[in-house]
């Protein structure tokens, strides 16, 4: 992927990186793939600020910067690249800034402007691997889709509140992101930081294990999360592993006998508030509400008459057998204010020929 015979090292840059170098993973030839590399960072918030900032320090030679916002006083929470002096900057000058003077050998291109379907071919191809540290569905499906065109490495990041996911996609012959989560469209009230919240400490988390991730690919060591994903619970304090590729994508597929006629037919998942209240008032005797949250967040708020199931309890063949009997004769109808765990939890319904919606809202 990278040429290493180009751009080697001086002799300030074997001062400078020489913890590099020293590790017999990296020597002097792994700081010359980080040195040679292309990365490009999609969205400046909270996971590009920690990713930038280890990456830029870790000797990547060419970073990309792509974003049409301007810093705000509340960025400044969570989005450590940038300090009260930037606010009212526009996001990638302000970050380009901070990059150079943290290691000025890197040369950082600007884009500032909205990645798109129109722009972002034209943007990616001259990139090596892409970092996803945008905050919106629409965003990301673009990504996915140009990256599977293009053949290019996909960084994913994800966060909420007190919760944050890590992937790798499109690489070696693993899963696209639009493999594991194919809906893309009537996605309403999409679960991000700017409107849910986030504590200010899980951005960096996750942007750091997306640039650690990225510097294991560049330098071709250890294992990645290629076919899984990494989720974060900072509340509980856990990390847990899941194998997307063999549980997931592949139950998605297997699940519905007319996987095509799924596809097209997706759409009609999607329950929004307006209906769910409709049926609320006329069909509630008919509803099978599945709260797939933990008990703690359904605890601290939850629909009326909702029954909670926490997604992990929800793949045991008991409890789906238990789901099949209670909810007879009945709609089920799942909610998360995670889009991503509500389209494992429909997957897993899909699997077991239990008809259902996906309820997709925001709890005040």
């Amino acid at each position: 992927m990278l040429n290493i015979s180009q751009n080697l090292l001086s002799k300030y840059e074997y001062k400078l990186y020489a913890r590099h170098i020293i590790l017999p993973q990296i020597q002097k030839e792994g700081q010359q793939r980080l040195k040679n590399a292309r990365i490009l960072f999609i969205g400046l918030g909270g996971l590009a600020s920690p990713a930038l900032l280890y990456l830029v320090s870790a000797g990547i030679g060419y970073i990309g910067l792509i974003d049409n916002d301007q810093v705000e006083i509340s960025n400044l929470q969570r989005q450590i690249i940038y300090q009260n002096k930037n606010i009212g900057e526009n996001k990638v000058s302000a970050a380009q800034s901070n990059i150079k003077a943290i290691n000025p050998l890197c040369t950082v291109t600007t884009y500032n402007t909205k990645f798109n379907k129109y722009n972002a071919y034209k943007l990616v191809k001259e990139y090596n691997i892409i970092i996803d540290s945008c905050d919106n569905f629409e965003t990301r499906d673009i990504i996915s889709e140009v990256c599977k065109k293009l053949h290019k490495i996909h960084i994913y990041g994800a966060i909420s509140e007190f919760e944050g996911q890590v992937s790798v996609f499109n690489y070696q012959g693993g899963p696209n992101y639009n493999d594991i989560y194919p809906i893309k469209k009537n996605r309403l009230n999409e679960n991000t930081c700017n409107n849910n919240g986030v504590i200010g400490v899980l951005p960096g988390l996750i942007g750091i294990i997306q640039a650690t991730e990225t510097i294991k690919i560049i330098i071709g060591i250890g294992n990645t999360l290629n076919g899984y994903l990494l989720a974060y619970n900072a509340l509980h304090m856990s990390f847990k592993t899941l194998k997307l590729r063999n549980r997931y994508f592949k139950s998605v597929k297997s699940s519905v006998k007319n996987y095509k006629l799924f596809q097209s037919n997706r759409k009609n998942l999607l329950l929004n508030i307006i209906n769910f209240k409709h049926k609320i008032i006329n069909e509630l005797e008919n509803l099978y509400i599945i709260d797939i949250r933990t008990p703690y967040e359904y605890q601290n708020n939850h629909i009326k008459n909702a029954i909670n199931i926490p997604l992990r309890k929800l793949q045991s063949k008991e409890n789906i057998k238990i789901l099949r009997k209670r909810s007879k004769e009945k709609l089920i109808i799942i909610y998360c204010n995670s889009i991503s765990k509500s389209q494992i939890a429909s997957a897993i319904l899909n699997k077991a020929n239990l008809m259902h919606n996906i309820l997709e809202i925001i709890l005040p």
